[in-house]
């Protein structure tokens, strides 16, 4: 029998990585409504730190749309 290793400082997601990962959970999100919406300039940055936190089974996507936009979602992977 193995014993799980405890993770004593788990992840803490900034408040504004929080608030990109909490509308992220709703539904995608561009990087036009990312500035404009949640006013992050920086986005980039709070997406690496959402990759941290998540589980196994999900990914951020990135979807190019075109002109510069991107749109960003958590999936599932397989």
């Amino acid at each position: 029998m193995e014993q799980t290793t405890l993770n004593y400082n788990p992840v803490k997601l900034t408040p504004q990585a929080q608030k990109l990962y909490e509308r992220l959970l709703v539904a995608p999100i561009t990087n036009a409504a990312i500035r404009d919406e949640l006013r992050l300039l920086e986005y980039r940055r709070r997406l690496s730190d959402i990759r941290e936190i998540l589980p196994n089974n999900q990914r951020i996507e990135k979807k190019w749309l075109g002109n510069g936009v991107f749109e960003y979602s958590i999936k599932e992977v397989n």
